[in-house]
């Protein structure tokens, strides 16, 4: 009897996404802390270097106050997901602007928040401190999402803000295209991006041959952009595959205009996926619903803990950084 031809794998199952961005939960933990406690090491390793020449009585000071401000890995992730939320803002402030046209405005929100979601898996926040990381996700999203913004135009509505709240500009060219290399580098390269959104719709469409009512449909499809937003400020994304995440979605939003979809996963998956099935779509459902986004006083006291221990190294203000810069600023000078 001939052997059973193995099953050929789904098309998102041949991407870069899955083969190099997938995790358990368990995973990501463990990278995370590995991550946090290396980086803190390095922070502690700085500071002793830069203040060699000065006061012992000062450094010990300060490395004191280092140590016991040093972030944990959950705190780290509340920072990154505070600027998360920022990216989307400006999405919405790009979009008021026209510089992002509405049709490509969910396609790089969900690639900026996906590439800086990345990098911090690579990164800690005390080396790379988010704004300016947050800053040229989007920029570098606009770009691989042919939704292209010219510096100038991206930093305009960024000085906008600015004035209007009486202080700088949120950012200059240099902060954003300076680490532009630095987060390609630490996304591998690999810059195509799969989330839900396009298979929200792909799952819209097909339903549509077996559900009657199309008006309510319809307003459950509108509803699912909500829950999709929210599900990219959870690790789902690591975890799931996008299909996944927004046939998940569906379901919360279909519950919220009272139109049962069961009957249509019933005829479209047989009962052996199906029982595989449902308990991904409980996980997915239940991530999105219980997710809450960290408060702005949380962030203030992570914002003040950073000040206190980030690495002198990364930090352009520091004295470490500036010594380690002057003999490339002297060749530069002697040009």
């Amino acid at each position: 009897m001939a052997a059973e031809a193995p099953e050929k794998p789904q098309l998102f199952e041949q991407t870069s996404q899955y083969r190099h961005w997938r995790f358990t939960p368990a995973g990501l933990e463990r990278l995370r802390a590995a991550n946090n406690k290396r980086g803190g090491e390095r922070v502690l390793r700085a500071l002793r270097e830069e203040a060699q020449a000065g006061d012992a009585g000062a450094l010990e000071t300060r490395l004191a106050e280092a140590a016991d401000n040093l972030l944990t890995p959950a705190e780290e992730l509340q920072l990154v997901e505070y600027y998360l939320d920022r990216i989307q803002k400006f999405v919405h402030l790009y979009r008021a602007k026209k510089l992002i046209q509405p049709d490509a405005q969910n396609n790089v929100k969900a690639t900026a928040i996906n590439f800086m979601k990345r990098f911090y898996l690579h990164n800690v926040v005390f080396d790379y401190p988010p704004k300016n990381i947050m800053l040229t996700c989007l920029y570098l999203a606009t770009k691989v999402e042919n939704a292209f913004v010219k510096i100038g135009d991206f930093l305009r509505p960024l000085q906008e803000v600015g004035e209007k709240h009486d202080t700088k500009a949120l950012a200059k060219s240099e902060d954003i295209l300076d680490f532009e290399f630095a987060v390609i580098q630490s996304l591998q390269f690999e810059l195509a991006v799969h989330h839900p959104y396009r298979s929200a719709y792909g799952f819209f469409l097909d339903m549509q041959a077996y559900i009657d009512d199309l008006d309510l449909l319809r307003a459950a499809y509108d509803r699912v952009h909500h829950f999709i937003g929210l599900s990219l400020f959870t690790d789902l994304v690591f975890l799931y595959q996008p299909a996944q995440i927004a046939l998940g979605a569906l379901r919360l939003a279909a519950r919220e205009r009272d139109l049962d979809i069961d009957p249509y996963l019933t005829r479209r998956f047989d009962a052996r996926e199906l029982e595989i099935l449902y308990p991904v779509l409980d996980e997915i459902q239940d991530a999105i619903v219980n997710h809450r986004p960290v408060s702005q006083d949380e962030v203030r006291l992570i914002d003040r803990k950073l000040i206190l221990c980030r690495n002198p190294e990364k930090n352009p203000s520091s004295t470490l950084y500036k010594k380690a810069a002057k003999p490339y600023m002297s060749d530069s000078d002697s040009d």
